[in-house]
């Protein structure tokens, strides 16, 4: 069987469940995970605006709100589960199974075999290097990003492979998932750059001469024209709107060449499960090689890859600490220039293996299954054993204090009359993260709690507060 050999849709379909089965074999502890303090935080935020805020700041680029199309993940599950840290870890695992299609798909349009897509689908389902975006449901942004990234390249490549352009209503739908992917985390920015270099491998790329680039802009270019304009008025969002990110130091690009450096020893380090790190030398190597070999030839695949995993970090390369589940956009560009080498190299492997005398009987067909399948499973198993010794030992110590704290609350279970004032007197965590579990625990978006150990209040405001509590050797106690 060749590497274009048509795959039975019963075959695909048992190979989907023997994947859906290693992913959550692999994955399914976290579920045990509890609740960080990022991820209270971000519940908080997107639940404690109106509804309304939500579904506007969809569509309202320029004021920069934080990741809107998250909210759309975080809110339902609290109105139906609360505080309750299973649910959302569930959604997340759901989520990257369908990021590991959509890495499928994107593959396959770009001009994979079925063979080599489903070698992307087995990387897609599990990645150590990644490893905190199995189990932190804040990097579902991470998740989000990526799977409308992927849906919408893939929607554009697959009408644009067929010889078409996008229509009115394609391009509208094109840029409706570019929308949800942006509003899902800034990576999503380098799709304009990302179309140019699909335009230029794979179909004919714009003209210098004037004449000729303008009528490549009203044409192919059209797409890509929308988008960096969308880009424009985002970046602008991000930079100067009412709630810009950019106002906050931490997500404040410092072009700096350490931060260079640091980045990209970060980021192929958790490629390639390094720990902790490669250094300087190693990363030019590891760029150089790279390079070596998706240029070597004339294959837009390789190419198109390279171009995927040196293009879209760039929104976090110059921000500090950026790393494992902030690559899961990259993760499909490596992914598929793996697989795509992988195929390059397996025929002469098959050769070289079916010519031994213990294989001979076997055949070439045979003995290139066998070298395939044994690929996957070493994948599967490394990472498995990866994941069973440097993965699994830190779920239990992720963040106890929060994780008490809400356990505690849960068994107190207080309960407030609506609009009240509540104080709480101290506490263990020592910062706001107390009073957003206690107004998500209160679910009432008029009720305001007051931590009078971050900000004192006069006697006079203590005791026109309608509650008061207060923690006393880790138990919650009410004061009146």
């Amino acid at each position: 069987m060749s590497q274009d050999t048509v795959v039975t849709p019963w075959r695909k379909l048992a190979f989907a469940a023997l994947l859906a089965a290693y992913f959550f074999l692999v994955s399914r502890d976290s579920l045990k995970a509890g609740f960080t303090a990022d991820e209270v935080f971000a519940i908080h935020v997107y639940w404690h605006p109106s509804p309304w805020r939500l579904l506007s700041s969809q569509f309202l680029l320029w004021h920069g709100y934080f990741r809107p199309t998250v909210g759309l993940f975080c809110v339902p599950i609290f109105l139906a589960f609360g505080l309750n840290s299973v649910p959302y870890h569930a959604g997340l695992l759901l989520l990257l199974l369908v990021g590991a299609y959509q890495m499928y798909r994107f593959a396959r349009v770009l001009g994979a075999s079925e063979l080599a897509a489903a070698i992307v689908a087995l990387i897609a389902c599990y990645h150590g290097g990644l490893s905190n975006i199995y189990f932190e449901s804040v990097f579902v942004s991470d998740v989000l990003c990526c799977i409308f990234t992927l849906a919408a390249f893939t929607y554009y490549a697959r009408i644009r492979a067929s010889g078409r352009l996008l229509t009115l209503g394609q391009t509208l739908a094109f840029l409706g998932l570019y929308l949800l992917a942006l509003n899902s985390k800034e990576m999503a920015v380098t799709m304009p750059v990302m179309l140019l270099a699909y335009e230029w491998l794979y179909h004919k790329p714009p003209s210098l001469p004037w004449k000729e680039l303008v009528a490549w802009l009203r044409g192919p270019g059209r797409v890509l024209c929308w988008a960096g304009l969308i880009n424009l008025v985002y970046i602008w969002g991000k930079q100067y709107g009412q709630y810009g990110l950019m106002k906050n130091s931490a997500y404040r690009p410092v072009y700096a060449w350490e931060r260079l450096v640091d980045f990209q020893e970060r980021y192929l380090g958790d490629i390639f499960y390094n720990l902790p790190r490669f250094g300087g030398p190693a990363t030019c190597m590891i760029w150089l090689a790279v390079t070596w070999l998706a240029w070597r030839r004339k294959r837009p695949i390789l190419r198109f890859c390279w171009f995927w995993v040196a293009v879209t970090p760039l929104p976090i390369m110059f921000l500090e600490g950026r790393d494992q589940a902030c690559l899961y956009v990259t993760l499909g560009g490596w992914a598929l220039l793996a697989a795509t080498l992988f195929m390059d190299f397996l025929p002469g492997a098959t050769r070289v293996v079916a010519a031994e005398p213990w294989f001979r009987r076997l055949g070439q067909e045979r003995v290139r299954v066998m070298l395939a399948a044994a690929a996957m499973i070493a994948w599967a198993w490394g990472s498995w054993s990866y994941k069973v010794s440097w993965v699994a030992p830190i779920i239990p110590k992720i963040d106890p204090p929060i994780q008490d704290v809400i356990a505690e609350v849960r068994a107190v279970n207080p309960q407030v009359p609506p609009a009240s004032k509540v104080v709480f007197l101290d506490d263990p965590l020592h910062n706001f993260d107390m009073s957003f579990i206690a107004e998500l625990w209160f679910r009432d978006r008029r009720t305001r709690v007051i931590l009078n150990q971050v900000t004192p209040l006069p006697q006079a405001e203590l005791a026109a507060a309608d509650a008061v509590f207060t923690w006393r050797d880790g138990k919650l106690i009410r004061v009146r």
